[in-house]
């Protein structure tokens, strides 16, 4: 009977000593999965500035680009020969 109860004890340590260990992984999975949902949003972060910035780089340019052929045309006319 003694060594049933040994038995018993040994297998309950091992028992809790997983039990334990499972706890102390799962929290270190929490964590990790905690960090990497915090790098996405910031990823997502990121990605949003860079395209607003890219947007914005988008209309001025096109501005530009806009303005350079109005004055482009205003100088042929300059340019051309009056009757």
């Amino acid at each position: 009977m003694h060594d049933l109860q040994v038995f018993a004890s040994a297998v309950g340590a091992l028992v809790t000593a997983i039990a334990v260990a499972h706890k102390t992984n799962r929290a270190d999975y929490d964590a990790i999965f905690k960090e990497k949902d915090a790098i996405i949003k910031s990823k997502d972060s990121i990605n949003r500035e860079l395209r607003l910035e890219r947007d914005e780089f988008k209309k001025d340019y096109y501005e530009e680009k806009a303005l350079r052929k109005k004055l482009e045309k205003e100088l042929k006319e300059l340019k051309s020969p009056r009757p």
